[in-house]
C-alpha cells in the first residue's frame, strides 16, 4: 500500500480492531489494547514488565492459569513470585516490581480496596495492575482509582455471548502502552477483525446483561 498508509499490515493494523480499543478505552478512562485471549493479555503484560531479578506479587485466589504461568515460565526466568490472598494482609512492598490484583477474585469473589493499595504500591515504588474481568468497567473503574494497568479478559462478561475470546489491558502510561503494544505486534498476540467487530457488537447489551446477572 501507499507509504505511511495506516492500516499496512493486518497484526499491528487494523481498523476494526482500533474501533475497539477506542471503545473499550473510553469504558476504562484510559488507551486500550486488546489482545486475542484474557491470558494472553496477562502473560503480556507480566512478560512486558517483568525482567529477571525483579519481584512480583500476584493473588493466591486468583485465576489459576496465572499462578501456574508464573511458577512454570516467570520462576525459571529469575523472576520472584509471591502469592498473598486478594483480602491480605500485604507484606512490605519495598523492592516489588509489580503487584497484580483479581478484584473480585475469581472463583471466591473476595475485594480489595484498590485506591488504598495504589497508595501502598506507589510509596514503594511498585506499580498496581488490577484484573477487571468480574466487575468489567461498569463496576469499577482502576485506573480511577490509582491503578496503572487494567487487565481482564473479554470473553466473559465484557462480551458476554460466548461467540468469542478477547483479552485487553488499559493503562493511562505512554511509556506502558507503547512497550505493550510492542510485545503484542511482535508476538503475534492480536484478535482477529472479525473478533473484534463482534466484541464491539456485545458492548451494546453489556449494561442490560449485568444488570440481570
Amino acid at each position: 500500500g501507499p507509504a505511511g498508509a495506516p492500516n499496512g499490515y493486518g497484526r499491528p493494523d487494523n481498523p476494526t480492531r482500533r474501533l475497539l480499543e477506542a471503545a473499550v478505552g473510553e469504558l476504562e478512562g484510559g488507551d486500550c489494547r486488546v489482545f486475542a485471549s484474557g491470558q494472553a493479555a496477562i502473560t503480556g503484560l507480566l512478560l512486558t514488565v517483568l525482567r529477571p531479578g525483579d519481584t512480583v506479587l500476584l493473588p493466591a485466589d486468583g485465576y489459576f492459569p496465572v499462578r501456574a504461568f508464573a511458577t512454570d515460565t516467570l520462576e525459571p526466568m529469575g523472576v520472584r513470585v509471591l502469592f498473598v490472598p486478594t483480602v491480605g494482609p500485604y507484606p512490605p512492598l519495598e523492592g516489588v516490581r509489580l503487584v497484580l490484583v483479581e478484584t473480585p477474585a475469581n472463583p471466591g469473589l473476595d475485594v480489595v480496596d484498590v485506591a488504598a493499595l495504589a497508595d501502598l504500591a506507589h510509596a514503594a515504588g511498585a506499580l498496581l495492575a488490577v484484573d477487571n474481568t468480574t466487575a468489567t468497567p461498569l463496576g469499577q473503574r482502576p485506573l480511577e482509582l490509582g491503578a496503572d494497568l487494567v487487565v481482564a479478559s473479554g470473553t466473559k462478561a465484557l462480551t458476554g455471548h460466548s461467540d468469542l475470546l478477547l483479552g485487553y489491558l488499559a493503562s493511562r502510561s505512554t511509556e506502558l502502552i507503547e512497550a505493550v503494544t510492542l510485545w503484542r505486534n511482535a508476538t503475534g498476540a492480536v484478535p482477529g477483525a472479525f473478533d473484534a467487530w463482534l466484541a464491539h457488537r456485545s458492548l451494546a447489551t453489556m449494561d442490560l446483561r449485568l444488570g440481570r446477572q
